[in-house]
């Protein structure tokens, strides 16, 4: 059983589901799971979240259909510890997997399409680099402003955006549709 197949375990199991949205998909990677380190737990960040998707796509572990991702395999047969934590051998995993599935044109997997890092997070990287916060104090200052003004966790990340230097501009239009599809 591979690191990635117990991660995506993981996963699901915290979030309770059998079937999750892409972005729930890379959100919990990204707000709730640690690497396991030596020098204490850092956090996974969206780039390394969005890797562990499209490997497992790829490597068909999860099957992706209309925006939402779903396990190949039974979860239950997964042995994970209870305080499990991935290491990061598994991004080697995920470069293995890549060169592999991309020379194999049986592939099926590789056919499948997989968004780009939801808005969301690219502001919450940006919102982070800018103010020189951490990702959890930005996320808690949107949650805070979600709570005040009754307004989506991307509109909210805008606006603390934008009083912070990022230029948000670049962000509206898909901020906008983010927003209408939900």
């Amino acid at each position: 059983m591979s690191e990635l197949q117990k991660t995506v375990t993981v996963v699901f199991n915290r979030k309770g589901k059998k079937l999750l949205s892409e972005r729930e998909f890379i959100n919990a990677l990204f707000f709730e799971l640690k690497w396991a380190e030596p020098t204490g737990a850092g956090r996974i960040e969206a780039k390394e979240a969005q890797r562990i998707l499209e490997a497992a796509l790829r490597k068909g572990l999860l099957e992706l259909s209309e925006g939402y991702v779903k396990p190949t395999f039974d979860l239950k047969t997964v042995e994970v510890p209870l305080n499990y934590k991935p290491t990061r051998d598994l991004l080697n995993e995920l470069g293995e997997g890549a060169s592999s599935a991309s020379a194999s044109p049986s592939a099926t997997q590789s056919d499948k399409k997989v968004e780009p890092l939801p808005v969301f997070s690219v502001l919450i990287d940006d919102i982070a680099a800018k103010s020189g916060w951490n990702k959890r104090d930005v996320v808690s200052r949107i949650n805070k402003v979600v709570e005040r003004l009754s307004v989506d966790a991307e509109v909210a990340a805008l606006l603390i955006g934008k009083d912070v230097g990022v230029d948000v501009g670049k962000y509206l239009l898909e901020v906008k549709e983010e927003v209408l599809r939900k």
